[in-house]
């Protein structure tokens, strides 16, 4: 298996099609094709269907994909950080926070690196990217279920707001599980952080009450302002309701859920190592 056969079909990938992975690769079609048809051969695996435009992943292309990507970032890790790929699995309130705050920090440092966000689903499915060598890092929301082998790096509290209908009479401050137990809560369908409270809550005599649950995040915010119930949301969500009427509540940081990064414990590329540093030195101080 030679290193341009892997690039190749990670490209091809990446593309949708051989045609659009030479383009990008600079090369004809017919090299690329060539190249992934030897890989295959090698493999012994049909990791492409091709399709009338373009080609599809198979099930064991999908399988090799991640020690694919893995394959190629190693064999490109240099010292010098500005030439390197950053890839990251995030998903729901994490994208804007940490994710995105800390990779723009990142690329102001290194203006000429490359990255890529890779929304996910859940914390489940952040961690198995990364674990599968899809990505190199991960945001989740700690303490997971899904960390198995996996390297986490708190980094302080998810800061959830309480958005109530309008008119809402409520004691002013930050809120607890209690108070916010009092109210039918909107939740998204999948990916909540609302998914953890069973476990977190165990023994506390609060129960929470799921009520309306909705497959659009911004759905949540129209739904409360209905009447349909509260909702737990990021500040950016708080702010929107607020402006539109929404009484809003910060949640009691004694009670919220902490930040983190993961990542794999081998195979940490230079990138890996200062996204890390720059997200350690944000933490807020204990």
């Amino acid at each position: 298996m030679q290193i341009h056969q892997v690039e190749h079909f990670v490209a091809a990938a990446d593309h949708g099609g051989v045609r659009h992975a030479a383009e990008a690769l600079g090369l004809t079609q017919q090299a690329v094709s060539r190249s992934v048809a030897a890989l295959e051969r090698e493999l012994g695996l049909t990791l492409f269907e091709r399709l009338g435009h373009g080609v599809a992943l198979t099930s064991a292309g999908r399988i090799f994909l991640g020690s694919a990507r893995r394959i190629v970032r190693e064999a490109r890790i240099e010292p010098s950080l500005d030439s390197g790929l950053l890839e990251i699995a995030t998903w729901g309130p994490l994208a804007t926070h940490p994710t995105a705050t800390l990779l723009a920090r990142l690329h102001r440092e290194q203006p000429t690196m490359r990255s890529r966000i890779e929304q996910a689903a859940d914390e489940e499915s952040v961690c198995r990217l990364v674990r599968a060598g899809h990505c190199d890092i991960g945001t989740v929301l700690l303490p997971s279920l899904w960390l198995h082998d996996l390297t986490a790096i708190p980094l302080g509290h998810l800061k959830e707001w309480l958005i109530l209908p309008p008119g809402t009479r409520i004691d002013p401050g930050p809120v607890t599980w209690s108070a916010v137990a009092e109210h039918d809560l909107v939740v998204p369908s999948a990916g909540t952080s609302i998914s953890f409270v069973g476990q977190e809550l165990a023994g506390t005599g609060v129960e929470l009450k799921l009520g309306v649950r909705s497959a659009h995040r911004e759905a949540q915010v129209s739904l409360v302002l209905a009447g349909a119930g509260a909702a737990l949301v990021t500040q950016r969500y708080a702010e929107m309701a607020q402006a539109r009427g929404a009484v809003i509540r910060e949640l009691d940081l004694r009670f919220a859920r902490q930040i983190g990064i993961v990542h794999r414990r081998d195979g940490r590329s230079p990138l890996v190592e200062r996204f890390t540093e720059l997200a350690v030195a944000q933490r807020p101080p204990r």
